[in-house]
């Protein structure tokens, strides 16, 4: 397989694909952000920004694609139906995805800015990605047009998708779909499963040949539930 390009010019055009990713989940009502939520999602940046790479390429090389040491990446976050564990991942998505800074700036004019110069730094290719860099954030939804979509996803910037009670069916073929794809990748794609005991579907994962990492512990590949 030919290694991943950049290319510039669908850079600067993309959008956010509501095809495959919603922003949020149908029904769900928006989150405050608490100081408790802030200390529990840390190791789910963690995760998230470990071998995502710094996302630039040799300024000479435009169209070379990023250093990236893991394209895909794939954890489990256990938290029952209505929990407060599921408020953390709505809030911190929000906080990645640069929803927190819009709020910050404070009027059309200040976000419009803000949404410009994001966009001019997805196409600097020989700039290092930032930790208050947005991501694009969405929750996958177990629907055939969705699912097409997933399937078809090239991510426009580092982006965290997040599954939420899927069956487990639907959801291995999801998963191990965006995996097999994730070699051409140009960005990082991570994917956190949502279920109450994801303890099934987590071994699944592993006799598929995927690892599974804890966000207690971005290092390990072991479970939430051990």
């Amino acid at each position: 397989m030919q290694p991943p390009r950049r290319r510039l010019l669908a850079t600067l055009s993309a959008r956010f694909d509501g095809a495959a990713l919603c922003v949020v989940l149908p029904g769900q009502a928006a989150r405050a952000t608490t100081a408790a939520q802030t200390a529990q999602w840390a190791p789910l940046q963690a995760w998230c920004f470990q071998g995502a790479g710094d996302g630039s390429s040799p300024l000479l090389q435009p169209t070379r694609a990023p250093r990236v040491e893991q394209r895909f990446s794939l954890a489990v976050w256990p938290a029952a139906a209505d929990s407060a564990r599921r408020d953390v991942i709505e809030v911190f998505s929000r906080h990645l995805d640069g929803s927190h800074q819009l709020l910050a700036a404070g009027g059309a004019w200040a976000g419009l800015l803000l949404r410009l110069r994001v966009k001019a730094c997805d196409v600097a290719w020989w700039r290092r990605r930032r930790p208050t860099d947005p991501w694009d954030c969405g929750y996958a939804l177990n629907e055939p047009a969705a699912r097409a979509a997933l399937a078809r996803f090239e991510p426009r910037r580092a982006t965290l998708v997040v599954a939420v009670d899927w069956p487990e069916d639907a959801l291995m073929d999801a998963i191990t779909g965006m995996a097999r794809s994730s070699p051409r990748f140009v960005h990082p794609v991570r994917w956190l499963v949502v279920q109450p005991d994801p303890s099934d579907v987590t071994g699944r994962l592993r006799s598929a040949g995927l690892q599974v990492k804890s966000c207690d512990n971005p290092t390990s590949t072991h479970d939430m539930n051990r």
